[in-house]
């Protein structure tokens, strides 16, 4: 028997049937009107370090989310999937990245599967007006480097489809910019991060007259390589980090992670980060350091504008304000090649292409070993900063809730009053594998022991199983040794082999997949 296809009046009665739940659900909440759902603001940060904004110990200047962090709630255990593509197709879909074909390694950029369904296409099919700027991937489950694709999903887009930044200051043949579903010639000479600032001030000065709610999702770019930022932002960095060498600032993000509480007493910086190598043999060891701090530090003026935009509307006390990032700082220099920047250019600028490199990573991660693309803490553990003064008790505290990206699309989806079904638009989606924070947003003590799944390892709890190929596991106690130093896969074979049986059985692939 042929199944009958949907018709144009069949459609508007299902809209009409789910609007209606929505309103059900909202009134259940005691909210009497779907416009009094809260807005999102969803700033992602690109390859930047756990430790590398002023309110988790860096002597970076990031004033405005400081604020938020005063204003908010600070996770101290809150994770991502160490690579770009795995984390943004995460944090999408609220799945894990290898359900939904984004595998790690290889092909971290493929496109979603259609066994799912990405928090921007639940929050516009149930009225939510959508905002994506900068790195627009995983938007839809459709071909998302379509900007046309894209465009259905997003009321307003600006940005590039393509992943990476390419350049800061002009437009790069790999990476072509898009507003609003159609090619865009990006200004040259202008910094990518101003860009995006400049585009989330007017779209959020659009919505003083509506009172329609709003998701915007802001993917920077910085601090991905290459290094580049404004001139008059490093120079200071220069003078700051001359004075001091890269070990002193190490043990000065430390002291203060524990004197704030995000870090037990008597925790100590890896001897792998005390003796990570500077880039290229030392060469621009100082500007590599200035500039990656410039570029953090034009996130936070961003975020700055950004709020003063949903004052100026009148959004910001119902807007959920997220900062996160989407995995550790990258030691990563396969793009970089210690090329000699040439004669007469300032590093930093367009003319001059340079990486972090492990010394600069290494600091960016304090106090945690390893980097970007491994499953050690340094790869997956990410600053979180949530504010919303309409729904986060005790303000300025700091939650030791074990948290993941996945758990910001089921987070969303509750405070929207938005069900999460096995089909949309007439195709099967997977369930969602994320918690939601709510909990944790009202200071309730997280009742259940969280497990975590992650490419090479599994967390259940506090102990942490790194998954090696050779079989020599290794195993991690992290209410005392968050910095993975003390093995004891040695001393607890039982645990070793429990955790790593229930890591086989989350480390799947759907039928879905390839």
């Amino acid at each position: 028997m042929v199944p009958r296809k949907s018709t144009p009046e069949k459609m508007i009665a299902l809209r009409f049937l789910k609007v209606f739940l929505i309103l059900v659900t909202l009134n259940s909440w005691g909210i009497a009107d779907v416009e009094d759902r809260p807005n999102f603001v969803i700033i992602m940060a690109d390859d930047m370090g756990f430790s590398e904004l002023g309110c988790y110990g860096s002597e970076i200047k990031t004033p405005a989310i400081d604020k938020l962090a005063s204003e908010g709630v600070r996770f101290s255990q809150f994770y991502n999937s160490n690579r770009c593509g795995p984390s943004r197709a995460s944090l999408m879909t609220g799945c894990y990245p290898w359900r939904v074909g984004q595998p790690p390694g290889a092909n971290t950029f493929a496109n979603l599967d259609k066994n799912s369904v990405t928090l921007m296409e639940l929050l516009k099919e149930a009225g939510y007006e959508t905002c994506g700027v900068g790195r627009l991937d995983m938007v839809t489950s459709e071909n998302w480097h379509s900007p046309s694709n894209s465009a259905k999903v997003l009321d307003w887009s600006f940005g590039v489809m393509s992943g990476g930044p390419g350049d800061y200051f002009k437009k790069a043949a790999k990476s072509p910019w898009v507003k609003n579903g159609k090619k865009w010639e990006r200004p040259e000479g202008e910094y990518s991060t101003d860009l995006i600032t400049d585009f989330v001030s007017e779209f959020i000065k659009s919505t003083a007259n509506r009172s329609k709610p709003f998701c915007l999702y802001i993917s920077h770019f910085a601090p991905h390589w290459p290094l580049q930022a404004h001139e008059e932002t490093v120079r200071p960095y220069l003078d700051l980090y001359k004075a001091k060498p890269i070990q002193s600032l190490m043990q000065e993000r430390l002291e203060k992670q524990i004197q704030l509480g995000l870090i037990p007493p008597g925790t100590q910086i890896p001897e792998s980060s005390l003796t990570a190598k500077p880039a290229a043999k030392g060469y621009l060891a100082l500007e590599r350091l200035a500039i990656n701090a410039a570029m953090i530090e034009s996130i936070d003026k961003s975020v700055a504008k950004t709020i003063e935009a949903l004052e100026a509307a009148g959004k910001l006390d119902n807007t959920l304000i997220l900062v996160l990032s989407d995995n550790g700082a990258s030691d990563h220099m396969h793009h970089d090649h210690g090329k000699q920047v040439p004669e007469g250019v300032r590093p930093g600028s367009t003319h001059s292409f340079i990486n972090q490199g492990p010394s600069v990573a290494a600091l960016g991660n304090i106090p945690f070993r390893n980097y970007k693309a491994t499953d050690y803490e340094g790869g997956i553990a990410s600053p979180l900063i949530a504010r919303w003064p309409a729904g986060i008790s005790s303000p300025g505290r700091i939650s030791n809730h074990i948290a993941h990206i996945s758990d910001i699309l089921p987070t969303c989806l509750e405070l929207a009053g938005i069900s999460h079904s096995t089909k949309f638009q007439e195709r099967e989606v997977i369930a969602y594998t994320g918690s939601s924070l709510v909990p944790a947003l009202n200071d309730k003590q997280q009742t259940t022991e969280r497990i975590l799944a992650f490419a090479t390892a599994i967390r259940d709890g506090d102990w942490k199983l790194i998954i090696r190929e050779d079989g020599e596991h290794e195993l991690y106690d992290l209410s005392k040794d968050r910095n993975e130093s003390i093995n004891l896969a040695g001393e607890y074979p039982e645990i070793v082999q429990k955790m790593n049986k229930r890591h086989k059985e989350l480390f799947t692939k759907t039928n879905n997949q390839k």
